[in-house]
């Protein structure tokens, strides 16, 4: 284009030289200026957000039935949903953070679980329009309630090839993660699920295997308990769901650590700590021991009332929204090992000026960390452990599979 001009500009004959310099110099100007802002657009929407959900009254609203598992749910309700509008409303929110690609993914489900719930399949609905902006995860499921409804000693060989079948459709699917899966689920309303299994079920153990085999990892959802403890009174108060004491699940965790070094664990939720446990020392002392586990941050508005002060323990940030020195360290410590997962419910429009955001509370500390720290855990960590492109090649082939899974 500057070449063409320039010709323009030669056969004219300009009585003054000093005209044809300037308009060339105006010309590379305005070029230099075009190209410094186009690098400025792609840095801005450079992190990977790990894991977000579908906003369920999103899905609600327009009469979709989540009171009952089906196998052949009705279509009707699901054609009433305007996914690329849910799908929009993602990616318009994702934008003001500076988020390029987020891993949607279905939360952690239980066989008695009654209420919301959805499927990977309802995200694929989402995700086949805007397949370069969002990535698939599935597990919780399907593979999550298979989990609880069996004992450890009720395994059986038909039960794990039931449970490696429905994996098997995961991978097919074109799944990056295996979630959310969860051992230890409080209840933080008095609709919402309690659950906790041993880490170290042998369904789980098997999970570790088939994630090794395809090289997908595991996203899990966990409260630290290094020991069987009475449940804080500001717990029980908040559901008459959550029990009276607590199992201890720390030592589970290094077991299916261990059991396969080749399962890249993602451990959710770090700096949401509602029992009290997820110390740095302890997070440290994990790290070291097993080379093989990742950590996920997040952070929300909300703090649960702990203690008489109303703190939550282990919190990332301060009162004015400021990282804590010992958790700068931690990160930079261990800046191969973190990544960023809001656990925002997402697909409201109005969900823009909601108070209790967490992808935007989440989002908002990488401004303070270190660049190079900033870019590891909020984009390359993610785009090596997940296995995904660098820069986006063109959307993701994802498999036509939309069907609801058995998990009976």
């Amino acid at each position: 284009m500057i070449y063409l001009i320039n010709q323009i500009i030669m056969k004219k004959d300009y009585p003054v030289k000093l005209m044809r310099n300037i308009i060339r110099f105006v010309l590379v100007l305005f070029c230099f200026f075009q190209f410094l802002c186009e690098g400025i657009v792609c840095e801005e929407n450079e992190y990977v957000d790990v894991h977000i959900h579908l906003d369920p009254m999103a899905l609600q609203k327009e009469g979709f039935s989540f009171t009952k598992r089906s196998n052949n749910p009705r279509k009707s309700n699901e054609e009433k949903i305007d996914y690329k509008d849910l799908g929009k409303n993602i990616i318009s929110i994702m934008d003001k953070m500076g988020v390029e690609r987020a891993m949607l993914m279905p939360p952690p489900q239980v066989p008695s679980q009654q209420g919301i719930k959805y499927t990977y399949a309802t995200c694929l609905s989402v995700i086949k329009y805007y397949p370069d902006r969002l990535l698939l995860g599935g597990g919780g499921d399907n593979l999550n309630p298979l989990i609880y409804q069996y004992g450890r000693e009720e395994i059986t060989q038909e039960i794990r090839a039931q449970f490696r079948k429905e994996a098997e459709k995961l991978v097919k699917a074109g799944i990056k993660v295996f979630g959310e899966m969860a051992a230890l689920h409080l209840s933080m309303q008095e609709h919402h699920i309690f659950s906790q299994v041993d880490p170290d079920h042998p369904l789980f153990l098997l999970l570790a295997d088939i994630a090794a085999e395809h090289n997908i990892p595991i996203d899990l959802h966990m409260e630290a308990v290094p020991e069987d403890i009475l449940m804080p009174e500001a717990i029980l108060k908040i559901s008459s769901r959550n029990p009276k004491k607590l199992k201890a699940n720390i030592s589970g965790l290094e077991n299916l650590l261990k059991h396969n070094r080749k399962a890249k664990i993602v451990w959710q939720h770090i700096g949401w700590d509602n029992i009290g446990f997820m110390t740095i020392e302890r997070l440290t002392g994990l790290l070291k021991k097993h080379s093989n586990l990742y950590l996920a941050i997040r952070v929300e508005y909300r703090q649960m009332q702990m203690d008489k002060s109303g703190k939550m323990a282990n919190r990332i940030v301060d009162d004015n929204w400021k990282i804590y020195p010992e958790w700068v360290k931690f990160m930079t410590d261990f800046s191969d090992r973190i990544v960023v997962g809001s656990d925002d419910f997402m697909g409201m429009i109005k969900q823009q000026a909601r108070p209790k955001d967490s992808f935007k509370e989440t989002w908002r500390i990488m401004e303070q960390l270190p660049e190079e720290i900033a870019r590891k855990i909020g984009r390359s960590n993610a785009v090596r452990i997940y296995n995904l492109h660098d820069k986006i090649a063109g959307p993701f082939n994802y498999s036509s599979q939309f069907v609801e899974l058995n998990t009976k």
